[in-house]
């Protein structure tokens, strides 16, 4: 998943806030967050006028956010809404169907409205633009109770997947003959997919049981070796118990933060739990980030960078940038000072 920020206010700042990418197929997500600044100054622009954001990458292509403050056309007038487009119309015969919505963020990253386009809408040569005309009524948007503008600006956040989806004979060998073109399709590569549900069937017995506090879990040495230098070294090193041992004792997290590296061993993602907004939601984010590290898992260290991104606030950004920079994580402190530019924070970049 990518992660970006951007916001409409007259003013230039550095390069996006790219906290981490990560590509699966057959999806790829992205979420990009647009600030709309002196946001009654931009109201009144008129009907079918919009407000863009920067641009921002998502499986290979660059896409932006419309918002229109006095409503795509005259008979939505009365709602504000929010667009999804390509910078350019993909070339003939190219598709890409996208998922999508677009939440109102409040205070600390709590979602206010949000609307989701759950049915993938075809991008291509004839129409690279999709999105809700009427996504909120601008007296709702304004109105006291709802809380989205703040210091006269509102933040949005577009969270996409691109579906990939194969051409049939895409990039195969075409035979020839009296009868039209003869093509044998071959799936895409389940190498990997095939080894974590042999693993996962409990027909290849787990042989390392590891101790987290009270919690017990069940692991194969192999699977937690080939995602981790740190378990290598330890199950696999030349020296230390470990390396026989059945049995290794971990005490440098919660059994909570542990699952989630283990789920991300076998599923190569976050649990659900780990990426939602509950009340310790964040402390885990930072906690399984730390373990990412130590464990020296890049790529999960990356994702959680994208996912601590969502609590970045006023009285958060500093915060996450120190553990961005104890950790050497360049993207999330670069996400961290991107945000504290923009809300006029101040910070020492040279830190």
């Amino acid at each position: 998943m990518g992660c970006c920020f951007s916001a409409n206010d007259g003013y230039e700042y550095d390069d996006d806030a790219v906290s981490g990418s990560v590509n699966e197929v057959p999806r790829v997500t992205g979420v990009h967050q647009f600030t709309i600044r002196q946001y009654s100054g931009v109201k009144g622009k008129g009907v079918g006028k919009s407000v863009l954001s920067r641009n921002f990458t998502v499986a290979g292509r660059e896409w932006f956010v419309r918002f229109y403050p006095d409503g795509y056309n005259s008979d939505t007038s009365d709602h504000v809404a929010f667009f999804l487009q390509s910078l350019y119309r993909p070339s003939c015969g190219s598709v890409y169907h996208v998922e999508f919505s677009f939440a109102l963020l409040g205070g600390g990253g709590a979602v206010l409205h949000d609307v989701r386009i759950d049915r993938p809408c075809r991008f291509d040569n004839r129409n690279n633009s999709w999105g809700v005309r009427k996504y909120i009524t601008r007296e709702q948007l304004e109105g006291a109770a709802l809380g989205a503008i703040h210091d006269d600006a509102l933040t949005v956040r577009c969270t996409m997947h691109v579906i990939q989806r194969r051409r049939r004979g895409a990039g195969r060998p075409v035979a020839t003959g009296p009868g039209g073109p003869v093509r044998v399709p071959v799936p895409p590569s389940c190498h990997a997919r095939n080894a974590m549900e042999f693993l996962l069937s409990g027909d290849a017995p787990f042989d390392l049981e590891i101790h987290v506090g009270d919690a017990t879990f069940g692991a194969h040495r192999l699977a937690l070796a080939g995602q981790s230098l740190y378990f290598r070294k330890l199950l696999y090193g030349q020296v230390g118990n470990e390396a026989s041992s059945p049995m290794i004792r971990l005490r440098e997290m919660s059994p909570e933060a542990f699952g989630a590296v283990l789920h991300y061993v076998y599923h190569d993602s976050l649990p659900a739990e780990a990426t939602t907004k509950g009340r310790n939601a964040a402390a885990m984010a930072r906690e399984v980030f730390e373990a990412a590290d130590m464990y020296a898992m890049e790529r999960l260290k990356l994702m959680c960078a994208s996912n601590l991104c969502r609590f970045i606030g006023d009285d958060t950004a500093s915060g996450i940038m120190e553990l961005a920079k104890a950790h050497s994580c360049d993207p999330l402190k670069k996400a961290c000072e991107n945000y504290m530019k923009r809300r006029r924070i101040p910070f020492n970049p040279d830190s």
